[in-house]
Order: structure tokens, then C-alpha cells, then sequence
């Protein structure tokens, strides 16, 4: 986080969070947590096609907001899509955003966090979409047709998906996987000051080391289902 925010004010996290902007969401939407390796992309590309799957031909489609989320606030807020470099989960990116922003080449970073968690309220109030990551859990967390799931696995399991799926030697994917793991427990004690790994969170916290991507999918679907019949 950058020292000031871009009027010159000290910095400071974001509250109680920002879902106070909006407690209105009509339609389900998904937010998912995940450690490095558990799985989360993949979770959520099968979630989106289980879910697509049962709407009608015309209905609004579930789409996953993952990598490109950055992209997506970058367009909302008629930034360059060069800042994308700059706005990591998972990076400590610090000197080089403070750098930028006293050389004005760059909004500040509280600037483009704010941004960032606009972007998020205004695609779980639209709905049918899939959050992977940057605190969608909390930012959304008063919008009543959320479910937010932290997905988790042994490290063991973590570092075998990641050797496989990058074809990476044990100790890469190691370094990978702690300095990913850090960076996003960073991002969101610094913004939101709440811990990561708390499970009161999240509606559930699924062991992908246990279940299969697929079954993981399809308890987050059941969940869904049970929240659209309480409603």
C-alpha cells in the first residue's frame, strides 16, 4: 500500500469494507480464496461450466474474473492496462508504486485499490460471476447472495500441481508458492486488515488435497443451490 492516498492524505485500510457502498446483489455470485496451488482456476472454470450448464439459452451467463480482474478495473477506470504490472495480489510491488507515484506516472495505489474494489462490488451486484482472489470475500461481504469459499490443500498437494502444471523442478515451485502464499496474506491484512485465513470469512473451506476439483465444483454449486432456496 502506498503511503498517501493521491490527495496527499495518509493511507489507511480500507474500513469495514467498502460493501457498505452497496448491499443490493439480485442475481448469486461466487467469491473464492484460495492458497497457492489449490486449484482455484481450475475450480472455477468447471464451477462456470457446471452453472452455465442449467440456464436457459438467453440468461445472463456465469463468467470467471481471475487474471483478467486487473484488466477489467483498468477499463472501468480508464487507467492503461501498462499499471497491471503494478497491481499484483500477490507481488510486493511497494518502492516501485511509491517511485510512480511521486514521478506522476501513475494514480496512487490507494487510488487504484479503490478502483479495484469498485470493480468487484459492481460485478458481484451484477451477478453470475466467479471473484478468484483480491478480497472479493470482504469487499462483498454484506451483499446477501455471495457465497465465499477459501479453498486449501497440503503443501505437498500444492507444490505436485504446481511442478506439473508449470513443469517446474521442486525448488521453484516452492519459491513460488511461498511468495505467492505471503503476498496474499499481505494484500489483505494491509487493505483490510483481517486475516486470511480466517474461516468465519467464508460460508465453507474445501480441501482440494481431499476432494477432486470436480467435486469441489459441485459443492460450491449445492451451495448456490441451498442459498437460491432459502431466498
Amino acid at each position: 500500500m502506498p503511503a498517501s492516498g493521491q490527495d496527499g492524505s495518509p493511507s489507511r485500510p480500507i474500513q469495514k469494507d467498502r460493501a457498505v457502498l452497496g448491499t443490493t446483489a439480485h442475481l448469486p455470485f461466487v467469491t473464492l480464496s484460495r492458497q497457492t496451488g489449490a486449484g482455484a482456476e481450475t475450480v472455477a472454470r468447471v464451477l462456470a461450466e457446471k452453472l452455465n450448464a442449467n440456464l436457459p439459452k438467453d440468461a445472463q451467463p456465469w463468467t470467471v474474473f481471475d487474471k483478467n480482474l486487473v484488466a477489467k478495473m483498468l477499463e472501468d477506470a480508464d487507467l492503461p492496462q501498462e499499471i497491471a504490472r503494478l497491481v499484483l495480489e500477490d507481488k510486493d510491488t511497494t518502492v516501485q508504486a511509491i517511485i510512480g507515484e511521486v514521478l506522476g506516472l501513475h494514480p496512487s495505489m490507494w487510488t487504484i485499490f479503490h478502483h479495484t474494489s469498485d470493480t468487484i462490488l459492481k460485478l458481484a451486484r451484477l451477478g453470475r460471476c466467479i471473484i478468484v482472489g483480491r478480497g472479493a470475500e470482504i469487499i462483498t461481504a454484506r451483499l446477501k447472495c455471495g457465497i465465499h469459499i477459501r479453498l486449501v490443500a497440503p503443501e505437498t498437494t500444492r507444490l505436485a500441481h504446481l511442478e506439473k502444471h508449470f513443469h517446474w523442478d521442486a525448488k521453484a515451485a516452492a519459491k513460488y508458492l511461498h511468495e505467492h502464499d505471503e503476498g496474499r496474506r499481505r494484500y489483505v491484512k494491509s487493505n483490510f486488515q483481517r486475516d486470511i485465513d480466517d474461516p468465519t470469512l467464508y460460508h465453507a473451506t474445501l480441501n482440494t488435497g481431499l476432494l477432486s476439483f470436480d467435486h469441489t465444483a459441485d459443492l460450491v454449486a449445492r451451495l448456490l443451490t441451498d442459498q437460491s432456496n432459502q431466498s
